[in-house]
């Protein structure tokens, strides 16, 4: 996904079809540039000091006069530091993340799918799902994981990828659900905003 990233041909929404298409450009989604990310410190408290120190890039931060305000990476022999936690930064393409878990859960939960549809060819009494497309026998049954994982794809995406947009509609829904004295408050303040 990282190499993927450096294309405009993966990165840049289209709606085009051309039979010969031209260069596509767009200002990139974030999820698609270099970010630096700080890897969770309690997970080295699970691994002994010895190997925290052989992992490449993790660093030993410690508390100078045991002021814990005071932070700074440990130099050694230093007699006024004391150990505080360890520290690693990655360096990553957000959109990395996304693919290794929507990879796990298509590797360990998607092949569930089967058994759910089995459940509904159970509960409808019927052997496969031959009757819905006639002729083609089976081969809806091959699909079992691609549906659960659809699913789980669009949940993912809108959960953590889409970013939320503001519309007018949205607006006057939620106006709608506000009691009439925060209806009052939000109109004085779109008044002061406005002018």
């Amino acid at each position: 996904s990282r190499y993927l990233a450096k294309f405009t041909w993966m990165t840049c929404p289209t709606n085009q079809f051309m039979f010969f298409p031209h260069q596509l450009e767009c200002e990139g989604e974030n999820i698609f540039h270099e970010a630096t990310t700080y890897f969770p410190s309690q997970a080295f408290d699970l691994v002994p000091q010895a190997l925290n120190r052989l992992w490449p890039n993790v660093v030993e931060i410690c508390s100078v006069d045991r002021d814990l305000s005071n932070l700074t990476a440990c130099i050694s022999g230093a007699s006024n530091q004391k150990h505080h936690h360890w520290e690693m930064a990655l360096s990553i393409v957000p959109i990395q993340l996304h693919a290794i878990s929507l990879s796990l859960f298509a590797s360990l939960v998607a092949p569930f799918g089967g058994f759910l549809a089995s459940a509904i060819k159970r509960a409808y009494g019927i052997k496969d799902f031959d009757s819905i497309i006639p002729g083609h026998g089976g081969l809806m049954d091959r699909f079992d994981c691609q549906l659960i994982m659809a699913l789980a794809t669009w949940v993912h995406y809108n959960t953590f990828v889409k970013i939320t947009t503001v519309s007018v509609s949205k607006l006057l829904y939620m106006y709608k659900l506000l009691g009439e004295e925060e209806r009052k408050q939000f109109l004085e303040k779109i008044t002061q905003i406005s002018t």
